[in-house]
């Protein structure tokens, strides 16, 4: 067995993200990288244990930067022919439930900052944002038709 990985990048290929000198970066590049991570799968599930895919930290000038990988051993063929597939045909944009998992987890950590600064009281954060994960959501929806059914 020999593991290898491809890059596929920190968000689709069309999208801003966040950039390595900003103050912010170490928090939105992990924010977008697991949403980047959580919509690969739900469009490209891997096809056995021998393909996955994980957010990888690597040097840089300024620090660290992160990146979405798929990981592989290039002696399963379905797992080598799913990496080549996802590299070949990554999205270049979020999709809907990207999109709303991206404003959710926003709103989650300016709720969370809010009640440590003691601007707000634990107990007035909504508990769809101290349960822990996002909501679950239906597919083929758009995402002003996701933050209609479920309000963030």
């Amino acid at each position: 067995m020999s593991i290898q990985f491809i890059h596929i990048g920190a968000a689709p290929c069309e999208e801003e993200c966040a950039q390595v000198n900003h103050a912010d970066y170490a928090e939105c590049s992990q924010r977008e990288c697991f949403v980047f991570k959580r919509m690969l799968e739900r469009l490209y599930p891997p096809p056995n244990p021998r393909a996955w895919l994980k957010v990888k930290s690597f040097p840089h000038d300024f620090g660290s930067y992160r990146e979405v990988c798929v990981c592989y051993d290039d002696k399963d063929e379905a797992a080598s022919e799913y990496a080549f597939r996802l590299e070949r045909e990554t999205p270049p944009e979020w999709d809907a439930i990207a999109r709303y998992e991206l404003l959710w987890h926003g709103r989650k950590t300016h709720m969370l900052e809010a009640a440590a600064r003691g601007e707000i009281h634990e107990d007035e954060i909504p508990a769809r944002y101290l349960a822990g994960d996002f909501p679950a959501l239906p597919a083929n929806k758009t995402l002003p038709e996701l933050c209609r059914q479920f309000p963030l």
